[in-house]
């Protein structure tokens, strides 16, 4: 074996987790959720662009510039916040956030549409941190999974697209040393179980 295939080999694992933390970044939960709430007027004609607007803010913008502010001042240790107990305090004032966000989309007379985008996030939020009081689940995925099915919506025939970014999304945080597999697993089960939680909401109240 030469010297330079030594080398690749040694630097291949390397090379792999950073690529892997790249796509974590990309897909991370903060542009995930903006997105979906951004494009919820191009999914849904009757949600007006100032409402995913307002959404957005209080729901994912403003506790990201908290979350860089903590990380500047050292309060956690990264922008994904990989460390169990740091994350509780971070649920908390988020779940405020989200909260004062729904009472502006009301005083805004918003419609029912952007308040379920909004109430299923909430939702999703309260149960990953209940689980995080006693084991690390995975928020990407949690995320990930439930915004690409909210995309995909009743289209069977993009079902593969769904399983592919789902199969990327968990690779990236295995192979970024970031998520057991069993930790991804239960994300992407939180995923679902909110989706469906957004679709009998929807049933019952649209």
């Amino acid at each position: 074996m030469t010297r330079m295939q030594q080398t690749s080999q040694a630097n291949a694992p390397t090379t792999v987790r950073k690529f892997a933390l790249v796509v974590s970044h990309l897909l991370s939960p903060i542009i995930l959720a903006t997105v979906l709430l951004l494009a919820t007027p191009w999914r849904d004609a009757s949600v007006r662009f100032s409402e995913s607007v307002t959404a957005a803010l209080f729901t994912t913008i403003i506790p990201w510039l908290i979350l860089a502010g903590a990380k500047l001042r050292g309060k956690v240790t990264d922008m994904h916040v990989t460390v169990r107990h740091q994350r509780h305090w971070i649920y908390a004032y988020t779940a405020g956030l989200i909260l004062c966000g729904l009472l502006v989309l009301r005083l805004m007379d918003a419609g029912t549409r952007m308040y379920l985008e909004v109430l299923s996030i909430l939702l999703g939020l309260a149960v990953v941190a209940v689980i995080n009081m006693w084991w690390k689940v995975s928020v990407h995925l949690a995320v990930g999974t439930y915004v690409i099915l909210q995309v995909a919506g009743q289209l069977n025939e993009l079902m593969p697209l769904v399983v592919f970014f789902i199969a990327v999304l968990s690779w990236a945080r295995i192979r970024s040393f970031q998520h057991t597999a069993t930790q991804v697993c239960g994300g992407v089960a939180v995923g679902i179980a909110i989706h469906y939680a957004h679709e009998w909401m929807a049933a019952v109240l649209l």
